[in-house]
């Protein structure tokens, strides 16, 4: 039986950014698995243990989620987090299966999302879940259990924030037919570090667009998608090399082969208990240490050259998951977002000729 106060105190017990992820017929340690969970951070942990290594600068404030079995379907729960939100994550968790998504953030946009089976069924702002608002290959789909959990008919100027939250709780017990403690972390939970550059292609956001305050970026966007699918897959493997040698990171185990697999257009996939994929965990590790200690009373134990390094990494290190794609547009414009977006990090003006007269010769 679904209970809107029990969902009241849920919603305001796991604080003002908080991402549920559920996932149909798998179990706990599946769920974190399909979220990008590392296998050798797995261990039964409670609410403040997860908070404390989140706010640890040593341990690079990982991302750590936990998982509950209710029974049919698992629930992964990311405190202060929101990787389930990101739409190629969720569509990746439900291959073979159903996953749905609550995303409360005060300080951004809340969103619902529900993906079958590697695709994106329907999605909304539950504080604005109006017809012409939603999203997906059949947004109608959760239309009568909106009606069900209160969420169907809140005009689209309605001042609907508070109550809304709620009932997106509600939306996903009457989706899942499933209810959550009240107090759901209170207990330790398998929990695990989650990274979802391992389980999901990035999205648009990830690869160059045309950006009217980078001069240039258009140009390059132009360029890049009149060549053929051979010279954007050459160009998308130099220039990642090529950032390689920049970073001093050529010469990272795998990181050749990985590469030279990817020119030929074979499908690679990169394991965090791999030899590359450490390496790769402590690149995304530097990153998160350098962008999340601004922050709080560990920003000055970086200097300014280590935290310019730790963003350098973030950027190599998306363009390298970005030229995985087996699509040669998407992997060229992620390889390119780099210099195409930050070209003084990257070698500057005489990098983006480079790379334009590349596409234009043909790689």
């Amino acid at each position: 039986m679904v209970d809107p106060a029990r969902a009241a105190a849920l919603y305001d017990q796991l604080g003002d950014i908080f991402c549920l992820t559920f996932v149909k017929g798998v179990d706990e340690a599946e769920a974190l698995r399909r979220m990008g969970g590392y296998a050798d951070t797995s261990a039964r942990r409670t609410g403040a243990e997860l908070g404390e290594l989140m706010g640890d600068f040593d341990a690079g404030f990982p991302q750590m989620a936990a998982a509950l079995s209710l029974g049919a379907w698992s629930v992964v729960i990311e405190p202060e987090g929101f990787e389930g939100s990101d739409v190629d994550l969720l569509e990746s968790v439900s291959r073979g299966t159903e996953a749905l998504s609550v995303l409360r953030h005060d300080y951004a946009s809340p969103q619902v999302a529900y993906a079958v089976d590697g695709v994106a069924v329907a999605g909304f702002d539950p504080d604005f879940p109006g017809d012409d608002r939603m999203w997906g290959t059949d947004p109608g789909t959760l239309r009568p259990l909106l009606l069900e959990a209160g969420l169907d008919g809140l005009a689209p100027d309605e001042d609907s924030w508070e109550p809304a939250g709620p009932r997106a709780l509600v939306l996903a017990e009457l989706v899942t037919g499933t209810a959550m403690p009240v107090d759901p972390l209170a207990g330790p939970a398998l929990s695990a570090r989650i990274e979802p550059w391992f389980v999901a292609p990035l999205g648009p956001g990830y690869r160059l667009g045309s950006d009217p305050y980078e001069p240039g970026s258009a140009e390059m966007v132009a360029t890049a998608e009149r060549a053929d699918p051979r010279t954007q897959r050459a160009v998308a493997m130099a220039e990642v090399a090529r950032l390689a040698g920049l970073l001093g990171l050529d010469g990272t185990p795998g990181l050749a082969d990985v590469l030279e697999a990817t020119a030929r257009g074979a499908a690679v996939r990169v394991t965090p208990d791999s030899p590359l994929g450490h390496h790769v965990r402590d690149w995304l590790t530097t990153q998160k240490r350098a962008g999340d200690s601004l922050n709080g009373p560990d920003r000055h134990r970086l200097s300014d050259a280590e935290r310019t390094q730790g963003n350098r990494l973030g950027w190599f290190v998306t363009a390298l998951r970005g030229v995985l794609d087996p699509d040669p547009r998407h992997a060229v414009l992620a390889a390119l977002r780099p210099v195409g977006s930050v070209p003084g990090l990257f070698g500057g003006s005489a990098a983006r000729t480079a790379v334009l007269r590349s596409l234009s010769e043909g790689g």
